[in-house]
Parts: C-alpha cells; sequence; structure tokens
C-alpha cells in the first residue's frame, strides 16, 4: 500500500486545525491502515497518542526528508494554509514542503483548502509557481477556486470540496428535550484591536439579563483563554466559562446542547452547524465569510465593526424561529456534506494508482 506523509497545522491546540486532521484521518483510515500514515506535527508525542499514528517533528527538515524518501504521498489536509495575513513565515513552510515532495518524487495532494488572504505580490507569485506542481487541489470554496484558476493553475487540478469537519458527528442525534433556560456559546478571538471582549460582554449582559445563559468556549486555548478572562472580569459569576483544555470531543459536546452558538472561530461556527446548532458570525477572515454563505446565511458584522444590537437581535431571532433556522441549516449542512466525497475518491485514487 501508498505510504502517506500528512501535513497542516496540526500539534498546536487549535481545536479546528485538530478536528481537520481527526476528520482526514477518518477517511483515509477507510482507504488504508494507519501504519502507512506518517503525521507532521507541532507536538508529535501528543499527536501520536491521540490518534495513534506515526508522527514527526514538523521541523525537523531530516526527519522530513526520511519520511518523503519512503512515502509515495504529501498530503495537505486542509485549513488556509496559503495564505499570509496571520504569519509571513508559514506560506512558505507548506511551498517548500511541495517542492521537497516533488524532489523526492512524490505525488501531492491538497485537500480542503481555503486559499488566501494573499497579500504580497511575492507571496502570490510563489503559490502560483508552486501549485502547478500539485497533482489534485480540492478548495473549501468557490472563491478559493476561482482564486486558483484566476492565478493559471490548471482547472483540471482543482476540485470544489468543503472543509471536512463538517462531517465531524454527523451520525450523532441531535433531539433533546426543550431545556428549560435558553443558552448562548461563544467562541472569541483577538483581532487586532477590535476590543471583542468588551462589545460582546454588552450582548451577553443583555441576554442574561433576559435569562438566557451565556457560556465562553476556547477554540485555541493559548490565545482564547485571555480573552474568557477579561469576559470574566466583566461578567464575573453570571456566565459559564471552559478554562479547560477541550478535546474536540468535549468541544462538540457542549456546542450541540446550546440554542445559538456566536463564533468569530471559523470552526466554532462549523462544529454548531455540523451540530444543527443556529450560528451568528463575527467575521475577521474572508474564510468566516465563505462558509457562511455556504449554509445560505450572512455574517452579523464584522470583529473591527462589531454592533452589540446586531448581534443580540440576531440571536433573539434565530432563538424565536428556532424550528425554521435548524431545518434550513440541516438542509445546507446536508448539502455541504455530499462535497466531501470528492476528497475520499482522490484520496482512493492516489492510494491504489
Amino acid at each position: 500500500m501508498k505510504k502517506m506523509l500528512l501535513a497542516g497545522y496540526y500539534g498546536f491546540g487549535n481545536l479546528g486545525d485538530e478536528a481537520i486532521l481527526e476528520m482526514t484521518l477518518k477517511q483515509i483510515f477507510e482507504i488504508t491502515d494507519r501504519e502507512n500514515i506518517t503525521v507532521l506535527s507541532g507536538n508529535k508525542i501528543t499527536t501520536s497518542k491521540r490518534y495513534n499514528v506515526n508522527t514527526i517533528d514538523r521541523y525537523n527538515v531530516l526527519s522530513i526528508l526520511n519520511a518523503l524518501k519512503s512515502a509515495d504521498v504529501l498530503i495537505f489536509g486542509g485549513g488556509s494554509l496559503l495564505q499570509d495575513v496571520t504569519s509571513k513565515r508559514s506560506i512558505y513552510y507548506y511551498l517548500f514542503l511541495i517542492r521537497l515532495a516533488k524532489l523526492m518524487n512524490n505525488k501531492v495532494v491538497m485537500l480542503s483548502q481555503g486559499i488566501g488572504p494573499l497579500i504580497s505580490e511575492k507571496s502570490i507569485n510563489a503559490v502560483q509557481n508552486t501549485l502547478s506542481l500539485v497533482d489534485y487541489i480540492t478548495v473549501r470554496d468557490k472563491h478559493s477556486k476561482e482564486f486558483l484558476e484566476a492565478l493559471g493553475v490548471d482547472e483540471k487540478k482543482i476540485f470544489l470540496s468543503t472543509d471536512p469537519v463538517i462531517d465531524i458527528r454527523k451520525d450523532d442525534s441531535f433531539e433533546y428535550e426543550k431545556q428549560s433556560v435558553r443558552k448562548v456559546c461563544f467562541s472569541l478571538r483577538n483581532w487586532k484591536d477590535s476590543d471583542v471582549s468588551v462589545k460582546i460582554s454588552k450582548v451577553a449582559e443583555r441576554l442574561i439579563d433576559d435569562g438566557i445563559e451565556c457560556h465562553f468556549i476556547p477554540f485555541y486555548y493559548k490565545e482564547d483563554l485571555q480573552l474568557i478572562a477579561q469576559v470574566e472580569e466583566i461578567l464575573g459569576s453570571k456566565a459559564v466559562y471552559y478554562k479547560e483544555r477541550l478535546s474536540t470531543g468535549d468541544a462538540f459536546d457542549i456546542i450541540k446542547t446550546m440554542d445559538v452558538m456566536v463564533g468569530v472561530r471559523l470552526h466554532s461556527l462549523i462544529f454548531a452547524a455540523a451540530a444543527n446548532v443556529p450560528i451568528v458570525a463575527v467575521s475577521y477572515d474572508q474564510k468566516v465569510d465563505h462558509f457562511v454563505n455556504s449554509v445560505n446565511m450572512k455574517i452579523a458584522c464584522t470583529i473591527d465593526n462589531i454592533d452589540e444590537n446586531i448581534i443580540y437581535d440576531e440571536i433573539i431571532e434565530k432563538m424565536k424561529n428556532e424550528s425554521e433556522e435548524k431545518a434550513m441549516l440541516l438542509k445546507s449542512v446536508e448539502e455541504l456534506r455530499e462535497l466531501t466525497n470528492i476528497n475520499y475518491k482522490i484520496l482512493k485514487e492516489i492510494t491504489n494508482g
């Protein structure tokens, strides 16, 4: 069987990226045995224990070279890897891996990619030149597909997919007894000078005054915990705060019991959609807009222009129209789930080819 090396932003405690790895591995395990898979990780011991796979340090070039020597395919499992907004260096790390893999005669497959934003002309040129070497690219939104085609990437290599996390726990039942108390979950992130904790706390205070429980959950532990602490300083014991490191399963189990999810973090919104929990999105990046559009909704506002009244009104509206909101969301999610099949087909072709 073919040997696979899997790359992405894994092992850093970001629940979105860990969920991407989890769902990508789930598809791969349907095709090949786990001993044929090695994962590049920022914390190889944790990743190895959690998923029971071979791992190597993503920064150890010698280990990567040796892994590529014995591998047949380099797979990028999803995410916004090719962007230069949150980091100017990471994009070149992933482009370097592609070129190294091709030098070692590996196939290269990029799955469920969100392309961009790309601000620098240097980044755009580097992506354009390197992606011509890739064998298959599936993208998680039509904007990424159009962007790659505009760059001149061979459209025969590009396929429309979606974020694999939309399939998380898809066989779960989400029928619950009606709760006596309404609950809203918030997943926040800092962004420049947006003052997000103060503004969202005002929304939460209004909801609490209405008798609605407010829960605050970290998706990227090392960054989000500070925000949760800031919210707690304002709201005190009136809200519920999750301060421990959560697994993807823990986070999903919390979110699935909510009436509404207010998310800045992309994957908090995807978890909620997968659990059929209505969403209110505050966008900090085009990827949030693209996902919300894909479930036929619109963002409430952007993170640099948070409107407390709009967010509050949207939450109340979602609760009032709960049945309709859930039915519309379920229909959109079912359509998205069909798109994940292309990832499976490509993985199977590459493995058997």
